[in-house]
């Protein structure tokens, strides 16, 4: 089936869209949802949702229908993963040195200046009729990853609400797809190493879902002589000293594979299969050592071939 696709950035990351059976400005249409939810949901901007609910200090913030679904959604996230995922580790980055945006250096994260603490998820209040969120006192928010796969859920389900046969949304890695792919194949999805971005660790056919990765070795920094990355860790409140370099999930949506993909590299290699298994998901888990290793069902597409691992 044809497709029609185009490239841009946003939500500081590489976006690629496809669709097939397009209707009429479908891919003008994700772009404007996109940028929309970058604007509610971003951390850096002091006009976004995030920003606002971050300041409050504990009153109720009206916010878009959209950011009521986020901070949902990052509720479930941490329930399934048993709070391994956690959006309140922002305190932890912003201490290390990662409080602008990599895309714009003048766009800064405002938090408040009372003390701040992490946990506390389970205690924000969400009420989807007055559209209001309510963080606890000292308690912020980063959506982080998991604001892009959701991101890419939501442009795929309207897209598709649209008019669309089908569709994929790939956020910087975190990406949804569904419907009826370009080939009888399915959506093509290649993996990358985690250490050279412009190389191929393996390709993986998905038919729906959501695919995202999560890495110790993107968004990194230097401060202060040392090298810091935005894994953490909020059993221990810091960066995280995971033996694991990346692991790539495939799950039933594009927020979904973010957050096990966030917890199941906290867990090492030792531990990591089993978590996927227990979670019911997919994954490919690259060792600092360079090792790779999958649950069951992606065993055949690792490794990709021989070039890879070059």
């Amino acid at each position: 089936m044809a497709a029609t696709e185009r490239r841009f950035r946003v939500m500081a990351s590489d976006t690629h869209v496809i669709v097939t059976g397009a209707p009429a400005g479908a891919i003008d249409r994700a772009r404007q949802l996109l940028e929309h939810l970058e604007q509610r949901w971003s951390r850096f901007l002091p006009d976004s949702d995030i920003a606002h609910v971050n300041v409050a200090g504990g009153r109720a913030v009206v916010v878009d229908p959209t950011t009521i679904t986020l901070m949902a959604t990052m509720v479930e996230a941490w329930r399934v993963t048993e709070s391994r995922f956690d959006p309140t580790v922002l305190p932890v980055l912003v201490v290390d040195g990662y409080r602008c945006s990599i895309e714009d250096p003048t766009h800064v994260t405002v938090l408040p200046a009372t003390p701040l603490r992490l946990g506390g998820v389970g205690s924000i209040a969400i009420d989807g009729d007055l559209m209001t969120v309510t963080a606890p006192p000292g308690v912020v928010v980063d959506p982080g990853g998991i604001g892009k796969g959701l991101a890419a859920d939501l442009a795929v389900a309207d897209l598709l609400a649209a008019g669309a046969d089908g569709a994929l949304v790939d956020i910087g890695g975190d990406l949804a797809c569904a419907g009826m792919p370009p080939t009888d194949d399915g959506w093509a999805v290649v993996v990358e190493q985690p250490d050279r971005p412009t190389a191929d660790l393996c390709a993986l056919t998905v038919s729906a879902g959501g695919v995202a990765t999560s890495s110790t070795r993107s968004r990194r920094w230097t401060r202060n002589g040392f090298a810091h990355h935005h894994v953490i860790d909020p059993a221990a409140g810091a960066q995280s000293t995971t033996d694991l370099d990346a692991v790539t999930v495939v799950a039933g949506c594009g927020w979904l594979a973010e957050a096990h993909a966030t917890a199941a590299i906290l867990t090492g290699s030792r531990q990591v299969i089993d978590y996927l298994n227990t979670h019911g998901v997919s994954g490919i888990a690259v060792t600092r050592a360079g090792a790779v290793i999958t649950t069951e069902d992606l065993q055949v597409v690792v490794p990709f071939d021989e070039a890879c691992r070059s």
